[in-house]
This record gives C-alpha cells, sequence and structure tokens, in this order.
C-alpha cells in the first residue's frame, strides 16, 4: 500500500511540474516516477496510512517559516553586536531537551546551528552542547520556543 501512495503522490507532482504528457515523456516519467518510489517509499510511509516520513514533512514544512522568523531575528542581533550596539560575551552552555528520537535530536541541532549566533559543537545520548554569542541566547535555548516546537513536531511523527 506504501508503495501506490508515494508512487501516486510522486506521479502527481511530475505530471504537475513536467507539463508533458505525450507517451515519450509519460513512460519515461512512470519509469523515474517508479525508480524514485522505490529508493524513498519506506521512508515516506512507514508507520501509518500516511506515514510517519509524510507527517514529518509536513510538520517540518510547518516548522520552516518559524524557523526563517527566527533567524531573520538572529540576524539583527547579530548585526548590532558586531556594530557594538549590544555587547558580545560568547559562552558554552549544555542542557538537554528531552527529545527521544534522532529525528528530533537532528532537527534541534540543525535549528540551532542554522541560527546566527548559536553553533551546535555537540550531541552527546540526550545532551546539547552549544556555543552562543550572548546570554541571551544561551538562556533561551533550554527551555526555549525552538525546543518546545521540535518537540512538538517529534511528538506528531
Amino acid at each position: 500500500m506504501g508503495f501506490v501512495v508515494t508512487w501516486l503522490l510522486l506521479a502527481g507532482l511530475w505530471l504537475g511540474l513536467s507539463g508533458f504528457f505525450d507517451l515519450i515523456h509519460l513512460l519515461f516519467g512512470a519509469v523515474s516516477v517508479t525508480f524514485v518510489t522505490a529508493l524513498s517509499h519506506r521512508y515516506l510511509t512507514a508507520g501509518g496510512p500516511l506515514g510517519r516520513g509524510l507527517r514529518r514533512l509536513f510538520g517540518l514544512l510547518a516548522y520552516s517559516p518559524w524557523l526563517l522568523w527566527q533567524v531573520a531575528l538572529a540576524n539583527y542581533d547579530v548585526l548590532l553586536r558586531v556594530l557594538g550596539i549590544r555587547r558580545v560575551d560568547p559562552q558554552v552552555v549544555r542542557f538537554r531537551p528531552g527529545l527521544a528520537s534522532e529525528f528530533g535530536k537532528v532537527t534541534l541541532a540543525n535549528s540551532i546551528t542554522l541560527t546566527p549566533g548559536t553553533v551546535t559543537v555537540e550531541v552527546a545520548g540526550g545532551e546539547f552542547i552549544v556555543h552562543a554569542i550572548a546570554p541571551e541566547a544561551a538562556a533561551d535555548l533550554a527551555e526555549g520556543a525552538m525546543v518546545r516546537r521540535v518537540r512538538r513536531l517529534e511528538g506528531s511523527a
């Protein structure tokens, strides 16, 4: 069932993006979609009718605009620190966000690193080690909005 659902989703995407409906293009499209489906269907449809992977994908699509906004705000904050308007006081913090899955840990680690002024140095077990440019950024890491949103994203998966 998962193979068919994935094939139909990818075929619909291919048809929508290609715009070609002659026999040769449809044949090559069907072969391409079948090949990609064979490689990816278990990631998209594992764990239920729609699949955990598909729920993760939609969850990430909903999470991305919020993350982009946080990146923009952090860019502004770093700009003010570079210009000397705000103080730079770097520090390394350790915290345990309580994430259960590798998906949640990777998402949080990448989100932290993508946000200017913070870098994930290490994730060992459930502990995160993060370098932050200022105490304000460090204080928000352990129980901030990003951790809550990633927990919610992880719970939907």
